[in-house]
């Protein structure tokens, strides 16, 4: 049995992430992964488009992507830990990317935040967007006190995300994260705290 704060903290950060999730943007919608998102889920792994988190299926087997859509890729969520959501083009209802938050502390009301478009979606503001409404949410409603961004320093679109989206660049953490060759590679360390002003986009 928990403690009786440890069980008010578990209880808090479930919470937090609890219910029907849909943040609405402009250009994008934000909401849970379903079942109905199998046919793009398929359309991108076929097309090997490399965008997706690393949990993701990335095999055509039609049992663990219909069980991933239905119970897999909510985990996080259930137990307050982090969230997937998926990027939606609100006029046409198509997949545009993901966007989650991950290595949730409730101890230190911190996570960190990572996003993927599909290569179609790219250089169009959606992962701006997506990023700011996200942030926001997670700052104004969830109880998180700061928002962490990495970013290769060769990833110049991303650089350029963060930026736009208001996150103060803090520094760079060297041979932070190996890539899929095998090699540590140095990245940028943004944040974004729930005391800072308001951002919107120039």
């Amino acid at each position: 049995m928990l403690c009786g704060g440890r069980g008010r903290r578990r209880r808090a950060r479930v919470k937090a992430f609890g219910g029907g999730v849909r943040l609405e943007g402009e250009g994008v919608v934000l909401r849970p992964f379903g079942l109905d998102d199998a046919p793009s889920l398929i359309e991108v792994i076929r097309a090997g488009e490399d965008f997706l988190p690393p949990n993701f299926p990335g095999v055509l087997e039609a049992e663990p992507i219909a069980w991933f859509l239905r119970e897999g890729v909510h985990k996080l969520q259930r137990f307050g830990l982090g969230i997937h959501l998926a990027t939606i083009h609100p006029g046409t209802g198509d997949l545009l990317g993901t966007i989650g938050l991950f290595r949730v502390n409730w101890e230190h009301l911190s996570c960190e935040v990572g996003y993927g478009m599909r290569p179609g979606a790219r250089g169009r503001g959606h992962a701006t967007e997506s990023l700011s409404l996200i942030t926001a949410w997670a700052l104004r409603h969830c109880g998180l006190h700061r928002v962490e961004l990495r970013a290769m320093v060769t990833n110049g679109a991303s650089l350029r995300v963060a930026e736009k989206a208001g996150y103060v660049r803090e520094g760079v953490a060297r041979g932070a994260e190996r890539d899929a060759d095998g090699i540590s590679r140095d990245m940028v360390v943004f944040s974004r705290i729930s005391t800072d002003p308001a951002h919107r986009e120039p």
